[in-house]
Formats: structure tokens, C-alpha cells, sequence
């Protein structure tokens, strides 16, 4: 799933996710968020790149 950071108290699985920290959501909710978060510039260790190499190695 892809990692967005949080602009905005948020909760996810029951836990408080503060402002500025990761939350892993998908891109349909993070559209429906809107402006509560913004893309991560890092990719998630779990995020497979484009090229379909894990972005962790």
C-alpha cells in the first residue's frame, strides 16, 4: 500500500496518527482525504518501484 504523510489527526486501525507522520493507505482514500494528506517522498519499504524491483533493496 502506498505511504502518505499526514496532514491532519487521523485514525487508522484505532490509532491516532498525528500530522506529519506515515500512515499506509491506498490511493482511492487518500482522494477522498483530499488535503488531510499528502504524498510521501520516500517510497514505502513494501512499495514495489516501477521497474518491479522492491524499493527496499
Amino acid at each position: 500500500m502506498p505511504t502518505f504523510i499526514a496532514n491532519d489527526y487521523l485514525v487508522k486501525d484505532g490509532k491516532v496518527v498525528s500530522p506529519g507522520h506515515e500512515i499506509e493507505i491506498s490511493e482511492e482514500q487518500a482522494v477522498k482525504l483530499e488535503d488531510k494528506v499528502k504524498a510521501s517522498p520516500i517510497p514505502s519499504p513494501t512499495t514495489k518501484r516501477e521497474d518491479g524491483n522492491d524499493a527496499s533493496k
